[in-house]
């Protein structure tokens, strides 16, 4: 099945915007919640998705799944900022 690509661009797209983070945040308590808000997020998303999908789907795929979706603005966001060479906000 197709599970397993969708959960492995999902969870780039989550190592990406970890990584890149901290590029574009001042350091401090601003990345930390910037951090801790996206993870969590992205975990209880995954989690009550996978609660309500049933069967349809694995639950790990989903969880994976949702942990991308919710990461998926804060990538845009700092695509466009490494596009216009913006400093740390």
């Amino acid at each position: 099945m197709l599970f397993p690509a969708v959960a492995t661009v999902a969870l780039l797209i989550v190592v990406y915007v970890h990584a890149n983070l901290p590029r574009f945040t001042a350091p401090g308590s601003k990345r930390l919640v910037a951090h801790a808000v996206l993870l969590l997020v992205g975990l209880c998303f995954g989690v009550v998705s996978a609660m309500l999908s049933g069967t349809v789907a694995p639950p790990w795929a989903v969880i994976a799944s949702g942990m991308g979706i919710v990461h998926l603005p804060a990538l845009c966001v700092l695509v466009i900022k490494r596009v216009r060479h913006s400093g740390r906000s």
